[in-house]
């Protein structure tokens, strides 16, 4: 069963009430000044004419104008779809593998229909993927369709993916959803599991981002048991100040702190003029006479 059925029943239903009364207590007045206008064999012709004209106008206003524009409307439409009135904002938790993600989704009213699209997060808070639905069919408590990724260029097999939801059966409107998504060419499935927000303090927070942190915060816990893990800030090294930096460059030894004197080279002359011991008078060379 489709209950967006409902809007073409009621439209059809109330414009077919109101022809009907209105040619009951107008009808005769109407045919009976047409008739006095049109004299002859071709006022009965011209009479119907005008009378199915007026019809036929009045139908395509009332079902395709003014009803329209009534559905717009939040309450007329829960009234008409009763329990079945699924149309708000829901947060949607996805487990592909390991890995987990939170989705925003808005189903939007749009005239008999509905408008169903949405975007997905990670736990860094960045945008993966986003869905935007080109075909679905109700049958209650499902809903089949087909949607496209526009952040895939296709060459990962995420650009376009089917889906099925399967909504809880309460005899007040649902809260819950449950079911898959699949990727057509990559072939892999996500379960999904959703929960539609009552509060409008809660749709308010999506419109900021320090608002939306703190709903997906709230919220991650819930689905997936445990806190957003974020990403780790990288680790620098402690900088240096000037005050320690002459201690430390003096406690390393330097190469010139290391290097020796550097003995010169002695000659012979120099052992021999050297005394034995500190007592021993130093050894001069004797000359003889004549000899220089």
């Amino acid at each position: 069963m489709n209950p967006y059925a409902r809007f073409g029943l009621v439209s059809n239903t109330v414009s077919a009430a109101m022809i009907v009364g209105g040619l009951v207590a107008f009808g005769p007045a109407i045919v009976g000044n047409l008739k006095g206008a049109f004299a002859g064999e071709t006022a009965g012709m011209v009479t119907l004419g005008v009378a199915v004209s007026i019809l036929v106008v009045f139908w395509l206003t009332m079902t395709e104008a003014i009803f329209p524009s009534l559905f717009r409307i939040n309450s007329f439409r829960r009234m008409i779809l009763g329990k079945y009135y699924f149309e708000g904002t829901w947060l949607q938790a996805e487990r592909i593998d390991d890995e987990c993600r939170m989705a925003v989704i808005d189903i939007q009213p749009s005239g008999k229909s509905f408008i169903f699209s949405g975007y997905a997060l990670n736990e860094n808070f960045e945008i993966e993927s986003n869905a935007l639905i080109e075909f679905s069919n109700v049958d209650w408590p499902f809903i089949t369709y087909k949607y496209r990724n526009s952040l895939s260029d296709g060459r990962d097999g995420l650009r376009e993916g089917v889906g099925e939801i399967q909504f809880e059966m309460n005899r007040d409107s649902s809260r819950r959803f449950n079911g898959f998504l699949q990727f057509v060419s990559a072939g892999r499935r996500v379960k999904i599991e959703g929960t539609k927000l009552t509060k409008g303090s809660e749709v308010k927070k999506l419109r900021s981002l320090e608002g939306r942190h703190q709903l997906f915060e709230k919220y991650w816990e819930l689905f997936f048991n445990r806190s957003v893990r974020t990403a780790k800030p990288v680790e620098q090294a402690p900088v240096q100040s000037s005050v320690e930096a002459p201690v430390a460059a003096a406690a390393v030894p330097t190469i010139e702190a290391k290097e020796t004197k550097i003995v010169p080279r002695r000659r012979a002359s120099d052992w021999a003029n050297e005394p034995a011991s500190k007592t021993e008078p130093v050894r001069r060379p004797v000359t003889r006479r004549g000899q220089r």
